[in-house]
């Protein structure tokens, strides 16, 4: 495990290999056009897929997203870092593609609570990521060995649940994945948070 290696290599606008809570994630500078599109080339998503960011501070989220709610504050002040996933408006100052040439007016972010990641991300600011194995693929318990690709391996991770997953449309707030944050949890924070319904 090198952490300065896979540093320097993010800051090359090279891919890389993380740990987060569960799962391996390719992950590289969520602003490298170049270094996103070979993500999802290791990955061989399909034209369109996009990738997720993640970010080592939550303070980052002022800059990155749009009119933030007080709701969306408030989640990531009480379950960030962890797996609560929010989908939310992009600054659209920001120029990045992160697979849906800049087509889409949402984006998937979180703060994982690994705390090897966290590190690196804050020498490095935003990443995009992918789990670390091919579409469809379950996400990897153990760093994927690629020679070309440097890795920050801690050893085998243990499984756990999914995150949790918060859209915001319009202001309002519905869950669209439950996993490890539950309803009650949520709506200890934001009374008015609906499951999406199908």
């Amino acid at each position: 495990m090198n952490s300065e290696r896979v540093i320097a290599a993010i800051k090359r606008g090279e891919v890389v290999i993380l740990p987060l809570e569960h799962s391996y994630a390719y992950a590289c500078d969520a602003f490298s056009y170049s270094a996103v599109n070979r993500l999802h080339q290791l990955r061989n998503d399909p034209k369109g897929v996009v990738a997720q960011v993640i970010v080592g501070r939550a303070n980052t989220l002022e800059g990155i997203a749009q009119n933030l709610s007080t709701e969306i504050k408030n989640l990531v002040a009480e379950f960030w870092p962890g797996l609560l996933t929010l989908k939310i408006a992009p600054n659209q100052n920001l120029n990045w593609d992160l697979g849906d040439a800049g087509a889409l007016g949402e984006f998937a972010v979180r703060m994982p609570n690994q705390i090897q990641t966290l590190e690196v991300m804050n020498k490095t600011g935003p990443l995009a990521i992918a789990s670390a194995t091919l579409a469809g693929m379950a996400p990897p318990q153990i760093a994927p060995v690629d020679p070309n690709l440097e890795a920050l391996d801690i050893g085998e991770l243990t499984p756990g649940p999914l995150s949790t997953v918060i859209t915001e449309v319009d202001g309002k707030l519905t869950i669209s994945r439950l996993g490890a944050h539950t309803l009650e949890e949520l709506r200890k924070v934001v009374s008015a948070i609906e499951v999406l319904s199908d």
